[in-house]
């Protein structure tokens, strides 16, 4: 727990200067009101919440696995918002779950935002398609984030914990901020929805190659 706290503790004392910043653009005559703003992140938290899911049935050592990858936004302060993906895969002798938080400022992501098929090698989505819905970073910056992995054995199986412990919570770093849709018509819309809330909070157009440092 201590690289989520040390994550935590960085992410929100910037929410105040993050309020600055707002209302520096808002007295310079600019269109990302505070009203803007709350409209765009609520309008992408619905478009994500209870929607960003998929479901993959993959081999494995001659056994199918279920595999279960969904995302929610779980805090939002302004243009600062707090993404969380779990991916739970279904195995023989229990549960092993990953949980990613993602601490994204909008401002620092970039349009256009994308909508990409996915595909992965010995596996097969359960329903509809897998939909990458992806908005990049900007040169030079990225996303703080953290991970943490924990096994749940299954009935019967409590013996096999000391052999697959949980693993404590690392620090990482993030290029892209991305989920993933199982529905062609809720990933457009995220889609929309989260150019419309990287616009709004001020975050610029993917630069062409040349540009790039």
């Amino acid at each position: 727990m201590a690289a989520q706290s040390v994550v935590a503790q960085n992410f929100l004392p910037a929410l105040p200067h993050q309020e600055r910043r707002d209302s520096d653009r808002e007295g310079a005559g600019g269109t990302a009101s505070k009203q803007n703003i709350a409209g765009a992140t609520e309008r992408l938290s619905r478009s994500v919440n209870g929607r960003a899911m998929v479901r993959n049935v993959c081999q494995s050592k001659g056994s199918d696995i279920q595999v279960e990858e969904r995302t929610e936004i779980t805090q939002t302060s302004g243009c600062d918002l707090v993404f969380k993906t779990r991916k739970t895969t279904s195995l023989p002798d229990g549960q092993q779950e990953v949980e990613f938080t993602l601490y994204v400022h909008l401002a620092d992501l970039t349009t256009p935002s994308s909508v990409e098929p996915q595909s992965f090698s010995q596996c097969k989505t359960t329903q509809g398609a897998v939909l990458k819905v992806m908005s990049r970073v900007q040169p030079g910056k990225v996303l703080r984030a953290t991970r943490r992995s924990s096994f749940i054995p299954s009935a019967g199986g409590t013996e096999l914990r000391s052999s697959k412990p949980e693993e404590p919570e690392t620090a990482t770093t993030r290029s892209d901020l991305s989920f993933f849709f199982s529905d062609a018509a809720s990933a457009a819309k995220a889609a929309r929805a989260l150019e419309r809330a990287v616009k709004v909070c001020g975050g610029k157009e993917w630069p062409d190659e040349d540009d790039l440092p």
